[in-house]
């Protein structure tokens, strides 16, 4: 089969392989049994009900493939169909039970859908657990219960944690079920507890000397020597953001203490709590609160749809991590191909990006990666002189790798904002600032369609077609000969300063009309000045007036993907 599975197993004597073991084949067009054999197994009309109901029909034969009959057919054999019925159906019996409980149940969308595709006819009972774990933190209560066994948790009208959960089973109506849920949930928070106390004997800062048997990626050195590269980017990115030298120092603590929760017990067991369980020990440790805040928010978003962080130090963290997995990732050529992202570096971008737009600060890429490669040097170094050669990438690739990796994240994420695609493809041609690529994009996106902005996307990708034979950007002004050359020249120096100052401003609609002033100008200086003349020189100037028009343009977007 082509089908992609890759959990496939091979089950009995045979070589072929499948997700899950085959026992049947249903397989009718129509009335007809469509007759194949596959794994051994030949197919037929007939199909097999709910496996642990004990009904009276335990199998049947299908008389015809119509949808609906299949389905009210499955119901009398216990089993429901249609996800979608099985999903609200649990969503329903969940919050009852809860509300019966006086209390809220946690219904998590992803174990939703977990648990739908789990069970054929679902049933929900109430369970408990000791009071006594709920001197645990409510993250770990809620993960214990939603990750690792499948349950929703309860909550009281405050948000707080109470000693009782939902569990969804099978079709499974033995009370007996429950009781052997409480045991194994009592189990894991057990270990839980244990976990939280022998975590609680060590302080943070103390666990930060560990990270250095932690290996972060081959050829690029240790955890530890993440966190010092995360460290110096972050007070670098600080200082950039604005932030006051309390700011910097709370973001060079963050960075010290980010990683150091991994060496935990508690996040060993339960990778999804690092960062949450590194902000808890932070505070149990003594560690100023604005610190403990930072641990956590630099993972930060962890999903689409999360939040961002809401404090500039924690920002100046958050990005600079991503920004080190980025450059170190690239630099050893470990780069994200077809839909396997291995490394994160996919969710790294996105989390950029969305830091970068939310918190509407204007990073510039170039500068920040170069930044990070230079603080990747010494390992660079070190891996030289111990094995002899480098197996790194040259800067120059790695940067132009990296642009093209955030453009290809940016763009759906802008499409997604039903900006159209070419309007989408003008600004990407440089998104070497994130946070006006998107500004732009919603601006022009807005203006396209009105007649003074296609005169200037026609203006801009004519002057583009010619300008590329340009020898020089500089206009030497004594070379311009033609009224029309003189005077567009002398518009051109005076829109480059009002779009200059526009773009200061960020007010990118007022850039682009400023740019609609050259439309009629240049037409006119196409109509009457001969660029490419037969005199070398002037030549070269009038091309040069046209590069630096280009340049002034492009300063916005690249006009020449417009679709008019």
């Amino acid at each position: 089969s082509s089908l992609y599975q890759p959990l496939a197993m091979r089950w009995g004597e045979r070589d072929f392989k499948f997700i899950r073991p085959i026992h049947w084949i249903a397989a009718l067009c129509g009335s007809k049994i469509v007759k194949f054999t596959l794994a051994g197994i030949k197919s037929s009309n007939k199909t097999e009900g709910h496996r642990y109901l004990k009904l009276k029909a335990q199998s049947s034969k299908i008389k015809n493939a119509e949808l609906l009959s299949y389905k009210k057919l499955l119901l009398k054999l216990g089993v429901i169909v249609d996800q979608t019925e099985r999903r609200a159906m649990i969503r329903e019996k969940v919050a009852a039970i809860a509300k019966r409980s006086k209390a809220e149940a946690l219904v998590e969308e992803e174990l939703l859908d977990e648990v739908t595709f789990l069970v054929e006819n679902p049933i929900a009972y109430v369970g408990k657990f000791n009071q006594e774990f709920l001197s645990l933190p409510q993250d770990v209560l809620v993960t214990s219960m939603q990750k690792n066994q499948k349950y929703f948790p309860m909550v009281d009208n405050a948000g707080k944690p109470i000693a009782r959960f939902v569990v969804v089973t099978d079709g499974c109506k033995n009370p007996g079920v429950v009781e052997g849920n409480q045991k194994v949930l009592s189990a894991r928070l057990s270990d839980a507890r244990f976990f939280f106390e022998e975590d609680k004997k060590l302080p943070l800062k103390v666990r930060v000397a560990d990270l250095e048997r932690i290996a972060f990626f081959e050829k690029l050195g240790t955890v530890s020597h993440k966190v010092e590269r995360i460290g110096k980017l972050s007070e670098w990115m600080g200082k950039r953001f604005g932030l006051e030298e309390e700011g910097i120092k709370i973001a060079r603590r963050i960075a010290e203490l980010c990683k150091a929760d991994l060496t935990t017990k508690m996040v060993y067991e339960f990778p999804e709590l690092q960062g949450i369980m590194g902000k808890e020990y932070a505070l149990l440790s003594g560690e100023n609160p604005r610190v403990a805040q930072g641990i956590f928010e630099h993972y930060l978003p962890r999903y689409a749809g999360d939040k961002v962080p809401q404090s500039m130090e924690g920002t100046a963290v958050a990005l600079a991590d991503r920004i080190d997995s980025l450059v170190g990732c690239f630099s050893v050529g470990a780069v994200p191909t077809g839909s396997e992202d291995p490394y994160g570096l996919r969710r790294a971008v996105h989390g950029i990006i969305r830091i970068v737009l939310e918190k509407k600060i204007n990073l510039f890429l170039d500068e920040v990666i170069e930044h990070g490669y230079k603080l990747y040097e010494p390992v660079f170094l070190g891996y030289l002189f111990e094995k002899g050669e480098t197996g790194y990438q040259d800067f120059p690739k790695i940067k132009k790798q990296i642009f093209d990796f955030v453009a290809g994240r940016y763009r759906p994420m802008l499409l997604d904002k039903h900006i159209r695609y070419d309007v989408v493809e003008a600004v990407l041609f440089d998104c070497n600032d994130i946070l006006d690529c998107g500004e732009k994009a919603e601006v022009l996106n807005k203006l396209v369609s009105e007649d003074w902005l296609k005169g200037v996307v026609k203006s801009a990708d004519r002057i583009s077609r010619i300008a590329k034979g340009a020898p020089r950007e500089e206009v030497m002004e004594a070379d311009l000969i033609d009224k029309e050359e003189k005077d567009l020249f002398d518009l051109y120096m005076k829109i480059n300063w009002e779009v200059g100052e526009a773009i200061n401003q960020e007010n990118w609609e007022k850039a682009a009309h400023s740019l609609a002033k050259l439309t009629d100008p240049i037409e006119l200086f196409f109509e009457k000045v001969l660029v490419m003349h037969e005199n070398e020189k002037l030549k070269i100037n009038r091309l040069a007036l046209l590069r630096s028009l280009e340049k002034l343009y492009r300063q916005f977007a690249d006009f020449g993907k417009i679709v008019i």
